[in-house]
């Protein structure tokens, strides 16, 4: 039995015990004796449904059902002795539920993008493996806000092949009332670049569980918010429907308590995006077609940019994509990866329009066309980022969870900027940097084309000085949190 129809048999029990303290009490009790048959006749009925039959609750309800029956035939049977037998009787009812039909939770993910999945994948491999849980995972529709028309997505035929995936039509919250919901989007109707579909906001989400689950489907910065700055996510209304959000480190709960998220909501488990990174590097990495033949024996640099790449400064932007592009003709044993973030072209259509064909004539004639005068440049539009970042032998890229993953790698980081900021948790001498004067990107290049790094001990262990559970359990822990919250609500857990 899903734990949410247990806790309503309890508690509708409870209501019938409420109505016997009072029953002896009534000049005309039919009503509440009525109610009270109808109560143990619902229970029943939900008790018939159960693969398991529970025959010592069924014959205690039996019993019951015995007594009401007989108070309805002669209402003088009611009195205070025999209301206090009939009592007795309720109590053992609630205990022998209690003891004999055991729960299962009945657990929803609802993701949207299909290469943001990583965030709540291992918490759903961790409730996979829990027989007592019956798990779906339910990829949810959502709009591309690019320029004056939204575009409806749906990605559920994008998801890993071993993720068994229910078409979301096909699921109705209103008849699972889910014991417990996991998403990683959270922003409703305050996102400027996606937004999910209406019937998945936090607020129509929240009427039908009692455990709404927060994961980020990103990793959190390394860089210490500063005083009186919030967190984006902390700032929105919809944080008042979750019930637990899971942040990657200590700091950062500290900081979601500080901007008023109440500390029972806030657990520092780290994140599960860092699981999938953990547990590609222990695996032979299957890449993409026609990447082997262009990496092999090749020093790889692999550049991220973020959604806003061409939006904050446009024309810096493409000066600096267009040097990096060009990095292999300054080490010929040398390929560039670049993973523009998915939702870039939504970006440019919204910020800068006018870059529109540049970015589509970069990416579809110069780049993917085997004429094109980038043909060299591997183009990474995959949903799945781990084989780049595998690749990988220097990162160049600013703030970002791929950069936050790569740290597990302990490997080369070219930093798009001028050096770290102070409140930084990563130190400065980890990182080298685009634009340092004393030592620029081109004469990086040249330099780690000879071996250079002298900044590798700097990076030993760097990693588990910023995230908790690095080590490839956060979605195990986070699983076992959360069902402990919702199966024992007053035990104490993590906090």
């Amino acid at each position: 039995m899903f734990l949410k129809t247990k806790k309503r048999i309890l508690d509708l029990i409870d209501t019938v015990l409420e109505m016997l303290e009072v029953l002896h009490k009534l000049q005309s009790p039919l009503d509440a004796v009525l109610d009270c048959e109808a109560a143990v006749n619902a229970i029943l009925h939900q008790l018939d449904k159960e693969d398991e039959y529970p025959k010592k609750t069924v014959m205690q309800l039996q019993s019951i059902h015995v007594f009401f029956k007989e108070f309805l035939k002669d209402y003088t049977l009611i009195n205070e002795l025999s209301v206090k037998e009939l009592t007795d009787k309720v109590l053992l009812l609630k205990e022998i539920l209690k003891e004999e039909v055991k729960e299962e939770l009945n657990i929803v993910f609802f993701p949207y993008k299909a290469s943001m999945w990583d965030s709540l994948s291992s918490v759903y491999e961790a409730a996979k493996k829990d027989k007592n849980c019956v798990v779906h995972v339910v990829p949810i529709p959502y709009y591309e806000l690019s320029g004056d028309k939204d575009r409806l997505v749906y990605e559920g035929d994008r998801f890993p092949n071993d993720v068994e995936i229910t078409y979301f039509k096909d699921y109705n919250l209103e008849v699972e009332q889910p014991d417990i919901i996991f998403v990683h989007n959270i922003y409703d109707n305050y996102n400027t670049l996606t937004r999910v579909h209406e019937y998945y906001f936090t607020t129509n989400l929240k009427k039908y569980t009692d455990m709404l689950v927060y994961i980020p489907y990103h990793i959190s910065s390394f860089i210490l918010p500063k005083k009186g700055e919030m967190r984006l996510a902390y700032s929105l209304p919809s944080i008042d429907n979750v019930d637990k959000i899971i942040v990657a480190n200590e700091f950062l709960r500290e900081a979601a308590i500080l901007d008023g998220v109440p500390k029972e909501k806030v657990i520092a488990l780290g994140s599960p995006k860092i699981d999938a990174m953990v547990k590609s590097l222990k695996e032979d990495v299957a890449y993409p077609e026609g990447w082997k033949e262009k990496i092999d024996g090749k020093r790889v640099y692999l550049l991220n940019t973020g959604c806003m790449f061409f939006a904050i400064d446009p024309f810096l932007s493409v000066t600096v994509l267009s040097n990096i592009l060009n990095i292999s003709n300054m080490d010929k044993d040398s390929v560039v990866i670049w993973r523009p973030h998915p939702l870039t072209k939504v970006s440019i259509l919204k910020y800068t329009p006018g870059l529109a064909k540049y970015y589509i004539d970069l990416t579809e004639k110069y780049i993917k066309s085997e004429m094109g005068m980038y043909n060299n440049i591997i183009l990474d539009e995959t949903d799945d980022y781990l084989p780049a970042l595998k690749a990988a032998d220097v990162l160049i890229s600013s703030d970002g969870s791929l950069l936050r993953s790569y740290l597990l790698t302990e490997k080369k980081v070219i930093f798009l900027d001028k050096t770290l900021p102070n409140n930084s948790l990563v130190p400065s001498n980890a990182f080298y940097y685009f634009y340092n004067q004393d030592e620029p990107w081109y004469e990086l290049v040249k330099k780690f084309a000879k071996g250079y790094d002298p900044l590798a001990v700097n990076r030993k262990g760097i990693a588990s000085k910023v995230y908790a559970n690095i080590d490839g359990t956060c979605g195990e822990k986070v699983y076992q949190e959360i069902k402990r919250s919702v199966l024992n609500p007053k035990s104490k857990g993590i906090v």
